[in-house]
């Protein structure tokens, strides 16, 4: 048996818990835990009442607190695309800004900057 193994088997037959496992053997918790988890999917087996305790409420739960949602009114609606407008408005003239610093380059120091279509990637 290898040692994930033997940390699964003590966690889920003797109860031991995360954090002792933990000191234990030096594994972290959550490693710990996704271990168990991936064990009790694979062949089948049901929380134990440790885990069913700490874990979180099914989100269909009718007794789970819930915010209530925001209406999204067509003001709102119209400020998100004036941003994503002005957004993008911003972005086209940085790829100009861009481009132009590029071309600038180019014609002064003689070099290419952008790669050919068709030329090989580097480092291969």
């Amino acid at each position: 048996m290898d040692l994930k193994e033997q940390i699964i088997k003590e966690y889920l037959e003797q109860g031991c818990g995360y954090r002792k496992l933990q000191a234990k053997y030096g594994i972290g918790r959550t490693t710990i835990c996704k271990w168990v988890q991936i064990y009790q999917g694979v062949h089948g087996l049901d929380r134990t009442t440790k885990q069913q305790s700490h874990y979180l409420r099914d989100m269909d739960d009718p007794n789970k607190k819930r915010l209530p949602k925001k209406q999204i009114t067509a003001d709102d609606l119209q400020k998100k695309i004036a941003a994503l407008e002005k957004q993008l408005q911003w972005e086209k003239l940085r790829a100009d800004a861009l481009d132009t610093l590029i071309n600038v380059a180019e014609d002064k120091l003689n070099i290419s900057i952008r790669k050919k279509s068709g030329s090989p990637q580097s480092g291969k």
